[in-house]
């Protein structure tokens, strides 16, 4: 083309031309920081996450405490280091070689690894150095059905235990489903699910635990055969393929639902009474290699005060030495000796130690006399160890909280602390920067709640309770279902991913890659995981020149709505801080605060208020005031002067909450009852909120948690029915919804109502029905001492001195369940407790006295005699029985009898005390109380009770304060005469409101039936007039009459038991 644009035609082709590409050059990516253990003695196992590379296979080489030659090399993302002294230190580093010998860097020093020394193997301890990543892993498998029970790993596989029936992948590339029942295992590198590991198993598997050097993993639930061998509820198998190790047996006769394990020994907990034909009541140990009974091992747990008197043992934890076993159970005995919830024993001379707390012994009265205990853990260097309970509503501090010990022995240890979490926790993890918790709370205290706990003790903070704990302000912290505590004090720290579980996260492990917990969940972490969450300290960004932080508000802080606040935080870049971008989300509407601070829509960027501009390190903060209640997620991102950003958004979830526009609240009022007759019914309720109730939102779902589609099929895929109430805008509205279900069996609904603003309830209704036509409840007679057929109730009066046999029948039209009774002296204070014990320190329950299986038969003929002779004194008897569907015999239709025991001709004492009722105004702890005692035969003794109602404790004879019944003798004027007068001085320890009873005894040892005129109150608290307005109650005190406990009063233990078939129901009420 020349000057004036003049273009020449095209020239010929070139000849073909071939361009030769250079070899690839370019090294893998550095390898993840290796993790591991020693998993036994002599070795130490490491893995770490892969690299990537254009020239595949990548080879990994290792090497040992930074050294220049390689000690070995793999294909594989793990390595088992042999050979080594016991008690020695190692680091590893690992480089990645690809085909054409490209060479990445080094990776970054493993943590130092201790190899064990002994044979029974130490525990593996996770080694953490910081809190766990909340950014949940979106590769891990797959599952959507089914609660899950346990978790564990050995190297980079892990073993996940629950009630599901299928697993899925869930890669970008890879989301192939399997079918696996019960077990299963995946790889935590790569998230795929192990298809070489196939266990098979006829019942559920409840709890697992590996040998700790990675030989063998021990499986236990309710199976009797494991890949269609007989295996009755404990087996060892291959942690590779899942083949059952024929050479161990152990079967045990009834459930096991805890285990550890040693290299040595395993160490089985559960409802057996014996395994292999050996007598063992609910713990044993047993041989690791062939499954046999060690016989020095006798520490037998009698005494169940579980839910429905259940005796089980809810965990077992070798310390990470070997040298103790922690028993976390629901028995009031081990070995003969009084361990109410917790045990330790010495794994080298089996023998039990004698730590004991008596928290349980003080403060079952507060909660019916029922033990809610469920997980335990220990601290990795055995300085301490957790507890944790739940299912039994917020009563700290044995129910719904976690509490911490030193492993100290004393007859009776002190809690080191005790956290509040206001609902069940069911899961735990210690590590040594926190104590993760699962379970189904919605808050933990904050880190400036003070102690003891947040809150009054007797009033419950639960979700659905009022203001639940909001009313709490800053003493709580958001935290739904999972959550992380400080090991010093027991508060919250700063990790809050979240879980949307319904009955609760159950399962937690803490391994050294991060943190696994397993709930029956769609959503955790903010993402749509299923059952399983990872979060793994390998996908926390690396350290970058561009950092932001938010300081204020703490995660999971609740701010109050209408009110200013301001979030701040700081910002750093190496060029200098250009500014910091804010976005605050509404995590129900996802809209997005706007510029104006008001309005909320798409999303949006604000700029924040700088301290200084351009500067390498600085402050900023930006004032809000949100007048409506949200649940807010804030990002913060920093901008550098040269353009460039931190490369992830720093995050924290926040709430805004206020009365000016309370939440709403829901009820279900019908159908009545707990059966109903047709798959087609209509359901009522009510809802309530302050600006008016807008809709509604129903869901049914069946036992299997498969959700009621609009179609009338199920799914396991949540869906939410719409109505509206029967007056849209009312502040207290009415709503009914007609159901079909497709088939009968339980069916449970829950409904939510949504307001005008779009706030939901915080907590739905729930109520569980049996769908069925020919549900009819079982029916109960007694036949002995006397014949009862219901309604009728008789009274009788038998001597004491000889023991009594209760005899009857239970009849159901398909099947019964089980047969439980309650017995109670009510003049002497002796009671049958719910796990078969009797006397003045037992708390009444139901027991069963045809155990805890399925009854054969639509009859059963039961019986019971009593473990003792009579005394005398009024007896009351109860019994009432469960069928296979789950129905009651209702309160009008139990057996009742009334027994009076008395010496033939000898009338009972009477007993008077001076002054009676309340006295007032003394300024002094010294008393002298007095009264009168008759009798026909003669006075023998009076003795008297004198109890402090704000902690439920009796004065002893030496003068201390204790929580059982006690009796002190007083002084006679004329001993063994038919009229006298009575005195005793005492001296009270401290200030309180003391409960004073007389209790006259005759010649025949017969006891006063009745305190008619024998009590007096004396509110003792010299120097304070106001005694209504002591300090908060402290460790067990409550603030209300003695045993109330803030619970409702209920119509004795059996109806209590066989009234309430659905335990969160319960919870709920």
């Amino acid at each position: 083309v020349d000057a004036a644009n003049n273009a020449s035609a095209k020239s010929a082709s070139s000849a073909s031309i071939t361009a030769q590409v250079g070899p690839d050059t370019a090294a893998p990516t550095v390898p993840g920081r290796p993790a591991g253990s020693s998993p036994a003695a002599g070795q130490v196992q490491i893995s770490w996450t892969a690299s990537t590379d254009a020239s595949p296979p990548i080879t990994y080489r290792v090497y040992r405490d930074g050294g220049a030659t390689s000690i070995g090399s793999t294909t594989t993302t793990s390595f088992i280091d042999s050979g080594l002294a016991g008690g020695s230190s190692h680091t590893y580093t690992v480089d990645a070689v690809d085909s054409l010998n490209n060479a990445s860097a080094k990776s970054q020093a493993s943590l130092s690894i201790t190899v064990m020394t002994n044979t029974a193997g130490t525990q593996p301890v996770p080694g953490h150095t910081r809190i766990a990543n909340d950014v949940v892993s979106t590769n891990m498998p797959r599952i959507t059905t089914g609660e899950m029970w346990d978790v564990e790993y050995i190297g980079n596989k892990v073993y996940v235990a629950g009630g599901f029936t299928s697993i899925r992948n869930n890669t970008s590339n890879n989301t192939t489903s399997y079918n696996y029942r019960y077990l299963a295992a995946f790889d935590l590198t790569t998230g795929l699910v192990d298809t070489t590991f196939r266990p098979t198993f006829d019942g559920g598997v409840t709890n697992i635990e590996a040998s700790p050097d990675g030989t063998k993993l021990i499986v236990v639930g309710t199976f009797n055969t494991v890949n269609n061998v007989t295996k009755r509820k404990i087996a060892s198998i291959n942690p590779t393929t899942g083949a059952t190790i024929t050479g161990f047996t152990a079967q045990a006769d009834a459930a096991v639902s805890s285990v550890d394990v040693s290299n040595t020994t395993v160490y089985v907990g559960g409802r057996f009474t014996s395994i292999n034909g050996t007598p063992r009541a609910s713990l044993a140990a047993l041989n690791i290699n062939t499954g046999a009974v060690i016989t020095s091992f006798q520490n037998d747990i009698a005494g169940g005060i579980g839910v429905n008197g259940g005796l089980t043992v809810q965990a077992l934890k070798i310390t990470h030495d070997g040298s103790k076993l922690l028993v976390v159970h629901t028995g009031t005995t081990v070995a003969g000796q009084t361990r109410m919830g917790i045990a330790l024993i010495d794994t080298n001379t089996n023998q039990l130690l004698p730590w004991r707390t008596r928290l349980w012994d003080d403060n079952l009265q507060f909660v019916g006399g029922i033990t809610r205990i469920y997980a335990g853990d220990i601290a990795p260097n055995d300085s301490y160890f957790v507890v944790s309970s739940g299912s039994g509503g917020d009563r700290p501090p044995i129910s719904d909280t976690i509490v911490a010990y030193s492993f100290t022995n004393g007859d009776d240890v002190q809690p080191l602390w005790i956290s509040r979490a206001f609902d069940s926790v069911y899961s735990l993890a210690v590590t040594e920067q926190a104590v993760y918790i699962g379970g189904h709370f919605n808050y933990n205290e904050s880190p400036t709640a003070p102690d003891p706990w947040p809150g009054l003790t007797d009033v419950g903070y639960g979700r659905g309770q009022g203001l639940a704990g909001y009313g709490l302000g800053d003493d709580i912290v958001l935290r739904d279902h999972v959550g992380a505590l400080s090991p010093a004090t027991g508060k919250a720290v700063e990790w809050n991913p979240g879980s949307n579980s319904f009955e609760g996260n159950k399962a937690m492990i803490a391994l050294p890659r991060g943190i696994i917990t397993l709930g029956d969940a769609t959503t955790q972490g903010d993402a749509n995981v299923g059952r399983i969450a990872f979060y793994d300290f390998n996908t926390m960004p690396a350290a970058s020149a561009y950092n932001t932080a938010i300081v204020d508000p703490i995660e999971g802080r609740v701010e109050p709505a209408g009110t200013p606040f301001t979030m701040s935080g700081t910002a750093s870049a190496t060029s200098g801080v250009s500014r910091v971008q804010i976005e605050l989300r509404d995590r129900d509407t996802n809209q997005y605060l706007q510029d104006d601070l008001i309005t909320w829509g798409a999303a949006n960027t604000i700029n924040a208020t700088l301290a200084a501009t351009n500067a390498t390190s600085t402050t900023w903060s930006l004032t809000l005031n949100i007048p409506n209640n949200r649940r807010i997620m804030v990002y913060a991102k920093t901008f550098a002067v040269n353009g460039n950003s931190d490369s992830s958004k720093a995050i924290k979830r926040i709430e805004t909450f206020g009365l000016s526009d309370a939440t709403p609240t829901t009820s279900i009022s019908g159908p009545s009852g707990s059966v109903i007759p047709t798959t087609t019914f209509l359901t009522t309720g009510t809802a309530s909120d302050d600006l008016g109730v807008n809709s509604i939102l129903y869901t049914m779902r069946d036992v299997q948690n498969r959700y009621l589609q609009p179609d009338g099929s199920v799914s396991t895929t949540y869906y939410a029915f719409r109505g509206q109430p029967d007056v849209v805008g009312a502040t207290s509205a009415t709503w009914q919804r007609e159901f079909t279900v497709p088939y009968e069996g339980e069916w449970t609904m829950q409904a939510t109502a949504v307001d005008s603003s779009g706030q939901s309830d915080l907590r739905s209704a729930d109520r569980t029905w049996l769908v069925s036509d020919t549900a009819i409840a079982p029916t109960v007679t007694i036949t002995a001492p006397t014949s009862v057929i219901p309604p009728a109730t008789a009274t009788i009066t038998l001597a004491p001195g000889q023991p009594l046999t209760f005899s009857g029948t239970a009849t159901d039209d398909e099947g019964l369940d089980y047969v439980a009774i309650s017995l109670r002296n009510t003049s002497t204070r002796e009671n049958l407790s719910a796990g078969g014990a009797w006397g003045v320190d037992q708390i009444a329950g139901a027991y069963r006295i045809s155990g805890n299986n399925s009854l054969p038969g639509t009859t059963y003929n039961w019986s019971y005699t009593t473990p003792f002779n009579l005394k005398t004194g009024v007896y009351s008897f109860q019994v009432g029985a469960i069928d296979d569907l789950g129905l009651s015999t209702s309160s009008s239709n139990q057996g009742r009898l009334t027994i009076n025991v008395q010496v033939p001709g000898d009338a009972f004492p009477d007993t008077t005390i001076t002054p009676g009722g309340t006295v007032t105004g003394l300024q002094t702890l010294q008393l002298t109380l007095g009264g009168s005692a008759t009798d026909d035969f003669g006075v023998k003794s009076v003795g008297v009770t004198i109890q402090d109602r704000d902690t439920s404790r009796y004065l002893q004879p030496n003068g201390t304060m204790q929580a059982g019944f006690t009796l002190l003798n007083a002084t006679l004027g004329t001993p063994n005469g038919t009229a006298t007068t009575w005195t005793l001085p005492v001296t009270l320890p401290t200030a309180g409101d003391y409960s004073v009873t007389a209790y006259a005894f005759d010649t025949s040892d017969q006891q006063d039936p009745s305190s008619s005129g024998a009590t007096s109150r004396y509110p003792l608290y010299p120097g304070d007039l106001r005694q209504d307005l002591r300090q908060r109650p402290v460790r067990g005190r409550s603030a209300d009459r003695p045993g109330s406990g803030g619970h409702p009063q209920r119509c004795g233990p059996v109806h209590e038991l066989l009234g309430h078939v659905h335990e969160h129901q319960r919870q709920l009420a």
